[in-house]
């Protein structure tokens, strides 16, 4: 049997986000990971509170609360990508256990800032991630995408790559707050 889980490019309105557009150049600014058809929960690194952006790290968002709640227009793409069940559930109860040990994991905000130039300042033994940064190494370790597959440093915009290599199927484009699968 097959489960599905999805990855969630968004470009929201926080200053962080506009600034990141700005210097990079790219659309999408933040990701996140989803296994719920209405995106509900998303994992991701992100900000600790949603009107301080120099305090991150891994966190639960949603539309209910957070900058996703600030946000709930902002412009989105969700890509479904389809797992067998075991790997599903390897990759949920790895998350479960990486949010019961939350406090353990920090923002990359130097990756962050170096990435624009394609330097990679990351350790997974740091316990550092940026969003995309956490996304693509989630694929990598699971089996999804080859390692390095998507280049040595990964913004959002590279996450499109999933698309296009048949690996996840763009199911939605426009306001996050209106998405509703039909699956």
């Amino acid at each position: 049997m097959m489960k599905y889980f999805y990855v969630v490019l968004c470009r929201t309105g926080t200053f962080l986000s506009k600034i990141i557009s700005k210097v990079t150049g790219d659309w999408f600014t933040h990701a996140s990971i989803s296994f719920d058809d209405n995106l509900h929960t998303m994992y991701s690194f992100g900000r600790l509170w949603a009107y301080n952006p120099l305090i991150g790290g891994f966190v639960k968002e949603s539309m209910e609360y957070g900058v996703m709640r600030r946000f709930r227009s902002a412009d989105t793409l969700v890509m479904r990508v389809e797992v067998d069940k075991d790997k599903y559930h390897e990759i949920v109860s790895y998350l479960e256990a990486m949010y019961a040990e939350r406090k353990k994991y920090k923002y990359n905000y130097w990756g962050l800032f170096l990435s624009k130039w394609r330097v990679r300042v990351h350790s997974q033994k740091s316990k550092r991630f940026y969003c995309s940064e956490f996304i693509n190494y989630l694929l990598e370790r699971f089996g999804i995408i080859k390692p390095g597959e998507f280049g040595k440093v990964v913004r959002p915009m590279e996450l499109l790559q999933l698309g296009q290599s048949g690996k996840g199927e763009v199911i939605y484009r426009g306001a996050l707050c209106r998405f509703v699968t039909k699956f």
